[in-house]
């Protein structure tokens, strides 16, 4: 019987009701066996695991972390309650906790139980399982270290045996980040006679060579991100694109992208749900402004919104797919490492091709990118980060983009405090509950690489 993407997102969400309670950095504070319940999975395995990791990761990404992105970088207006707060840079330790808890601990926990996946498939032998899991991990403490910076792992995961877990340093995350990379490209490509990823995997339904391809492409994006630190990884970043690419992260088709289905409210996408449910945020702002007076065919009601309030259908759908990284961004990320490296006739390359990659995904038509478009003579920094700012719509990446490069050129919010946020402010649950917590009462605290 053929088992269509429906049933497997269903599948995928209906985990996430049963998956097996995860560790937390939260100390318990109710005698054990309190929350037990009897009905609950008490035996996973790799097969159970991969779906419901996938799809949290999905409502993490388009969940909290774009939000607070989105408004940052004005991609999208906080028009009442808390929203209009956050996009006056009013965040406070109370506000990020769901954020965190989401990442950390609970039931869906996205690091926790990708932790869970990968520790009980080097157990079985599941070596592509373990693989599979690494690149989730290693997505996700990206994310995690980009809001925060210095963030628990070496000690994490390990429930009541370590209620304190010590934070690495931003540092030692990248160090760990691209370790858990070049660890799932190894164990993929190596022979295992184990249980395999198919109709579980949601997103590649168990291809091995798009899993490796994504995990050469995750490896350029965490790479220009620390280009200001050392400028080797510029090069770096250009040599994993091209591994990436070879290896057939080539076309939209290709991209890392959790799918929803709409049918139900439990198959909603992310961001749907928060405006049907809470409708605070507005779909104006900076963004809707440029591609306006540059007549851009993205600024439409069927793809990202008018600039009027709504958000386009494209993203805003209940069956709209949650973009992780796409093969324009990659083309971008590319960009921005031959410029740095002075290579202008490969940086106006990638760029061109980028935005007609994006123009593709989005409308259709690769039309409007040569009004866009620039050459070896022409191409400026501002031209890579602006297309990669309109491109990346409502991805949380577009605020790292923004604090490595201040492009585009924002103003902040005359609301707020003068300062565009930084990193965000650890947790109460973390404050309260965990000593090791590093003290820190400013949004403006820079993270170790935004130089």
């Amino acid at each position: 019987m053929k088992f269509n993407i429906k049933n497997k997102l269903t599948a995928g969400v209906a985990l996430l009701s049963i998956m097996l309670s995860a560790n937390s950095c939260k100390k318990g504070v109710f005698y054990e066996g309190l929350n037990t319940n009897p009905a609950q999975l008490t035996t996973p395995t790799p097969t159970l695991l991969l779906p419901g990791v996938i799809t949290s990761t999905g409502y993490v990404w388009d969940g909290d972390a774009s939000r607070f992105s989105s408004l940052f970088i004005q991609q999208a207006t906080g028009s009442a309650n808390q929203a209009n707060s956050f996009s006056a840079y009013a965040v406070g330790t109370g506000d990020v906790d769901g954020l965190w808890t989401n990442l950390y601990g609970g039931a869906g926990g996205v690091m926790t139980n990708a932790n869970q996946l990968i520790q009980l498939a080097n157990k079985a032998g599941d070596v592509h399982y373990a693989g599979i899991g690494e690149i989730l991990m290693a997505n996700a403490l990206g994310l995690t270290t980009d809001f925060w910076g210095d963030v628990p792992y070496s000690q994490a995961f390990q429930g009541a045996a370590n209620v304190n877990p010590s934070y690495d340093s931003q540092q030692q995350i990248y160090t760990t980040i691209d370790g858990l990379l070049t660890d799932a490209i190894t164990k993929l490509a190596a022979s295992d006679a184990g249980a395999q990823p198919g109709t579980d995997d949601l997103i590649y339904g168990g291809n091995l060579k798009n899993w490796s391809a994504l995990a050469y492409g995750l490896k350029a994006k965490f790479y220009i991100h620390l280009g200001k630190t050392d400028p080797s990884n510029y090069a770096k970043a250009i040599a994993a694109a091209k591994s990436a690419i070879a290896g057939g992260f080539n076309s939209a088709a290709t991209n890392f992208a959790v799918p929803f289905l709409g049918a139900s409210t439990t198959s909603q996408s992310p961001w749907y749900q928060f405006n049907s449910q809470r409708g605070d945020i507005a779909f104006t702002g900076y963004i809707y402004d440029i591609m306006k007076a540059a007549k851009d065919p993205r600024e439409v009601s069927t793809v990202y919104g008018d600039g009027q309030g709504s958000l386009g259908d494209l993203y805003g759908s209940p069956s709209s797919p949650v973009e992780l990284f796409t093969y324009d961004e990659l083309l971008f990320v590319e960009s921005e490492a031959y410029y740095q490296t002075n290579d202008k006739v490969n940086a106006a390359a990638t760029y061109n091709a980028a935005v007609a990659a994006n123009l593709t995904r989005t409308v259709g038509s690769a039309g409007y990118a040569a009004t866009v478009a620039k050459t070896a003579a022409n191409i400026t920094l501002n031209d890579v980060m602006t297309q990669k700012y309109i491109a990346d719509f409502l991805d949380p990446e577009t605020w790292t983009d923004y604090r490595r490069t201040g492009l585009p050129a924002l103003t902040p919010n005359p609301q707020g405090n003068g300062v565009i946020p930084r990193s965000l402010l650890y947790p109460i649950s973390e404050v309260i509950n965990n000593s090791s917590t590093p003290k820190n009462t400013t949004l403006a605290r820079k993270v170790y690489w935004d130089k």
